[in-house]
């Protein structure tokens, strides 16, 4: 091989090497990929940033935390999208909690107490199921209405206070509904039980034996 012939043959080798690079370097030569990368930093834009990229989060993206291991998308133009989190473990589904003094599960055998996380339309909503037995000290609501032994945990709070209408019993209670509160403080409380000992319309007995939380949820964001 002379040494014309290893010259063209070292340039050439080394424009394929400098096309290659470039390729890898240039969105529309690579195209779109995907990657899965750690988040350090959600910023307050809808933004997050995972393994030093700036990406912008689906709408189903809810609740980003530093740490979640997610899905990173990239367009052949180059744009950057976080599609969400993905899963640590096996799926818990309905969580039982422990109830406070005064309350107990399967009222009405409408089952245990039950909660779960759960996305609608790309809002995490908490949702409830089950029957919350009561028993009443000196005809009033034990713990401030609380139902939970431990209040539930901060990612499940709302910002504000949810309030949605619950079955009761008819038995002791001249109402047929209550008033329930998801809280800030990660409560769920009934409210609207009364201490009254002669039912009439401005002093009723509402001491219900039992609510029911089945079909209860509320959102979770602000």
């Amino acid at each position: 091989m002379t040494s014309s012939h290893r010259v063209h043959r070292d340039l050439a080798w080394a424009l394929k090497q400098q096309a290659a690079r470039t390729g890898q370097k240039t969105p529309a030569v690579r195209g779109s990929d995907w990657r899965l990368a750690t988040v350090t930093t959600v910023n307050t834009d809808g933004t997050v940033i995972a393994d030093g990229i700036t990406a912008r989060r689906m709408e189903s993206y809810q609740s980003a935390a530093v740490g979640d291991v997610i899905v990173l998308s990239r367009s052949s133009s180059g744009n950057w999208v976080a599609w969400g989190r993905m899963a640590s473990g096996s799926d818990a589904g309905w969580v039982k909690p422990a109830l406070a003094t005064g309350f107990a599960h399967d009222g009405n055998t409408n089952g245990d107490v039950r909660y779960r996380p759960i996305l609608i339309g790309g809002t995490l909503f908490l949702q409830w199921r089950g029957g919350v037995g009561i028993t009443y000290a000196s005809n009033a609501i034990q713990n401030s209405g609380d139902i939970l032994a431990t209040p539930l945990p901060a990612a499940l709070r709302p910002p504000s206070t949810r309030t949605v209408t619950a079955a009761c019993s008819a038995g002791g209670s001249s109402s047929l509904s209550l008033k329930v509160d998801g809280r800030p403080d990660g409560q769920l409380r009934i409210v609207g039980t009364t201490t009254a000992t002669t039912d009439t319309y401005s002093t009723p007995i509402i001491r219900p034996g039992w609510v029911s939380l089945n079909g209860l949820q509320y959102p979770l964001d602000a």
